[in-house]
């Protein structure tokens, strides 16, 4: 039997990075795109070898939508199918409405809510000829951010977006055998490319700390098992008491 077959943005850093070795520790296979960060994904290849976990690390902006299709057909001639797909990638852009520009607004939506859609689309048929897949969003809990969230534009209305989208295809998908959810992280060490101490205070979380990637990579490592068959459509927030 060959082993789980995972998809993974943005793998090289991050909590991205941890759903990876997490999975490659247990033999699953591995395939992400990275930017632009030779060094960083070097560094996760030699990782998920030494794990003897199969992978396949390519170079594609996910903004880059063509390169994204094309990533998905290359996972698929290399591996031959995918059980698990994790949007992971995001983009911290955190303005006022009237701050921010039209381009700053359009990447935000291309990276948090466009790419994610093109990736999902792609990888669906290969999901749904075997009646089954996994596929979680990478969502942001530390704001009702469904309720609007001073401050945080772009950020915050195309995360909201990923969660209806998260929710429409669970109901859509749910009769091939394919499982849809989100895991929310709140502010998590080593996530992101804005300093958490920039963004929240630790006295605003009730926990008293910030999130470990390792926690926030076991919320996903649930939605993956076979105990969360009948689970889907659910957003998991991973925040330490800041629940929206």
């Amino acid at each position: 039997m060959t082993p789980p077959v995972a998809v993974i943005t943005g793998a090289t850093r991050g909590i991205g990075r941890a759903v990876a070795l997490r999975l490659a520790s247990r033999g699953v296979s591995v395939a992400t795109v990275y930017r632009s960060d030779v060094a960083a994904a070097s560094a996760l290849s030699e990782e998920l070898a030494r794990l003897h976990a199969d992978s396949l690390v390519l170079r594609c902006d996910v903004c880059d939508f063509d390169g994204l299709r094309n990533f998905a057909k290359q996972v698929t001639t290399h591996f031959g199918k995918v059980d698990y797909l994790v949007n992971n990638v995001g983009l911290d852009i955190f303005k006022t409405i009237d701050a921010v520009s039209f381009d700053e607004w359009r990447i935000s939506q291309d990276v948090i809510l466009n790419a994610p859609f093109v990736l999902t689309k792609e990888i669906l048929p290969i999901m749904r000829e075997r009646h089954f897949g996994r596929i979680i969003m990478l969502g942001a809990s530390s704001r009702d951010y469904e309720k609007g969230a001073a401050g945080l534009g772009p950020f915050g209305v195309h995360k909201a977006a990923l969660k209806v989208l998260m929710r429409t295809l669970a109901l859509e998908e749910i009769s091939h055998g394919i499982t849809v959810n989100m895991v929310a992280p709140g502010s998590t060490d080593g996530a992101g490319s804005v300093p958490e101490d920039l963004r929240i205070p630790l006295n605003k979380i009730p926990i008293g700390r910030r999130m470990l990637l390792d926690e926030v990579a076991g919320a996903i490592d649930y939605f993956l098992s076979d105990s969360a068959a009948a689970v889907t459509g659910q957003c998991l927030g991973v925040n330490g008491g800041m629940s929206t």
